[in-house]
């Protein structure tokens, strides 16, 4: 498949890019700069900005199969800054496959956000509605954004990240409640995220995605 992947810069982003290219993926990723990105004659670099105009992103995914994002804010209570971006890049992404017919669309988001608030426990509902309300708005507002299309989207709660070794003791559940661990790998996230472009049966559907086992 020819993946088009942004956000590909992250922590989480450049580990999407290693393991689709290691499932033998064509790969495209919409950068600002080129970064830390692996070299490989499977891999595109498409200079860009996300929350810019749709029609950009749009030259840039033309004959794609998929969209993965590894987008995410700079949170506050991690001691970065900068401005809540995923909201606009979830609606100029969505613009930009309508346009060009690209079908597949993956978002992961933290857990807690949009329709897994309900089931997050209350400590998890009172730090998305101060501590980092800012936040929790936009990523309610990017799944809005994916959910109201008509793209086959698939949503991905994940919690806590962790640069641990990959495992197999991960899972993935369409039962909405709280991930257990809810730390989880990102290379774990990346494996979900890579191999859920090809699982048809998970268009249209949260999951929820629960760490290792010990």
């Amino acid at each position: 498949m020819r993946i088009f992947v942004v956000g590909a810069n992250g922590r989480l982003g450049r580990t999407v890019v290693t393991r689709a290219l290691a499932e033998g993926h064509e790969v495209t990723a919409f950068v600002r700069n080129r970064g830390a990105l692996p070299d490989s004659s499977a891999l595109s670099i498409s200079l860009g900005s996300v929350t810019d105009r749709p029609d950009a992103i749009a030259e840039a995914l033309h004959g794609h199969d998929a969209v993965l994002s590894a987008l995410g804010n700079p949170l506050w209570l991690k001691g970065l800054r900068g401005p809540a971006i995923l909201a606009d890049a979830m609606v100029n992404v969505v613009k930009a496959m309508y346009a060009t017919g690209v079908p597949r669309l993956v978002l992961p988001v933290a857990w807690g956000t949009g329709r897994s608030r309900a089931a997050a426990s209350p400590v998890v509902r009172l730090v998305a509605s101060t501590l980092i309300r800012r936040d929790y708005r936009d990523f309610d507002a990017a799944e809005h954004a994916v959910v109201q299309s008509d793209l086959e989207w698939t949503i991905a709660y994940f919690g806590a990240l962790t640069d641990a070794e990959p495992s197999t003791r991960w899972s993935a559940s369409t039962h909405i409640r709280t991930p257990k661990p809810l730390a989880i790998a990102r290379a774990d996230v990346a494996q979900f995220l890579v191999s859920s472009v090809e699982t048809p049966t998970l268009a249209k559907h949260h999951v929820v995605l629960s760490g290792a086992q010990p």
